[in-house]
Formats: structure tokens, sequence, C-alpha cells
């Protein structure tokens, strides 16, 4: 009996630096597939299921605060952003730094500050506190909840 108990236990023992890194390339393939429109890229990332949510702010909104419940809204939204070509930002570069990670089996969270340059002429675009709570689909890292919040632009100093 024993034998079965240590057997389960390690089966269900996380392997944190590979889920890590499996986050990690997940929240990259979205960034990158979001700057290059690639719609069906962009969407396999996100949990696509009422389940999943999305809170931001940021002042270059017309309201500031932006929020979907379920995956349908944003798709929809972005599959139309998309096609009219009127993606912010594209071909910007980010920076994340002060990671925290708390991975489970089938969940986890990550949180990091995030800098956002042009690609070119690296000018500094915005800094965002961000969070992605993710779930495991069929073995692989979704995102389902995705949230940021814009630091205030600073005004400059004359």
């Amino acid at each position: 009996m024993l034998v079965n108990c240590q057997q389960k236990q390690e089966s269900s023992t996380v392997d944190y630096e590979k889920e890590k890194a499996a986050i990690k390339a997940l929240i990259a393939k979205e960034t990158e597939s979001y700057y290059k429109q690639d719609f069906e890229a962009w969407k396999s990332t996100y949990l696509q299921t009422p389940a999943f949510r999305k809170f931001g702010y940021w002042e270059g909104y017309t309201d500031k605060v932006v929020s979907y419940i379920g995956f349908e809204p944003l798709s929809a939204e972005k599959k139309a952003q998309f096609d009219r070509n009127e993606t912010l930002w594209q071909g910007s570069t980010e920076e994340r730094t002060n990671e925290n990670f708390r991975i489970s089996m089938d969940m986890a969270w990550y949180t990091f500050e995030q800098n956002s340059y042009e690609k070119d002429t690296r000018k500094f675009l915005g800094k965002s506190l961000e969070t992605r709570i993710l779930e495991k689909e069929n073995g692989e890292w979704k995102i389902a909840y995705l949230g940021f919040h814009y630091y205030p632009e600073k005004a400059d100093s004359k």
C-alpha cells in the first residue's frame, strides 16, 4: 500500500522549471502572435471558454478600463482588429522583470512588470503590472485570465 501511495505522489509532482519555461514560452507566443496579427496563433494561447476573463487599465483607452467576460467577445474584437491592421505597438519589444510564479499540476499564476519599447528606436512606450492565470487544457497551458495595469504616463517636464 505504501508503494502505491509513493508512486501516486511522485506522478503528481510538478517539474517546476519545465512548467515555468512552458508558461514563459506561451506568454512569448501570445505577445509575438498579437504583434504579428496572426489570429490563429494568438487564439491558440487562450482558454477559449466562458470562464476566460480579461481586465485591464491603460490611459490610451477611451474609458481607461477594459473587461471581457468569456473568450468569445475578445476573440471577435481581436479578429476584426487584426483584419483592419489596427494593432498598437506593432513590432515592439517587451522586457519582463520582477517575475513571480505559482505553479500546480493544472493551474498557475504568473505576475511580472513589463516595459515596452519601440523595436528600432528603443523609445519607451509604457510600463505595466501584468497578471496571467493559466490552466492546463489537454496537457498545454492556456491563458485563463489576462490582467494589466499600465502606469500613467508622466507629463514632460518643461
